[in-house]
């Protein structure tokens, strides 16, 4: 669950930070950004984020106002 929260706060607007496209907040929850590094995930959560990338991509849209 914690990969997915972190996506969605990624994805949306916050007072200190602007509102991530999918793209970035996948290369940021991959690879790291020098503030967040990857390694808090198991290698087997992070192997099935990157496989179901697509749908997280395609929920975040279909929730949006």
């Amino acid at each position: 669950m914690n990969i997915a929260d972190q996506y969605d706060a990624l994805r949306s607007k916050r007072p200190y930070k602007p509102a991530f496209d999918h793209h970035k907040a996948l290369s940021i929850i991959t690879q790291g950004d020098g503030r967040t590094l990857p390694q808090p995930f198991y290698p087997e959560v992070l192997t099935a984020f990157a496989r179901a990338e697509a749908a997280f991509a395609d929920i975040y849209e279909s929730q949006k106002d």
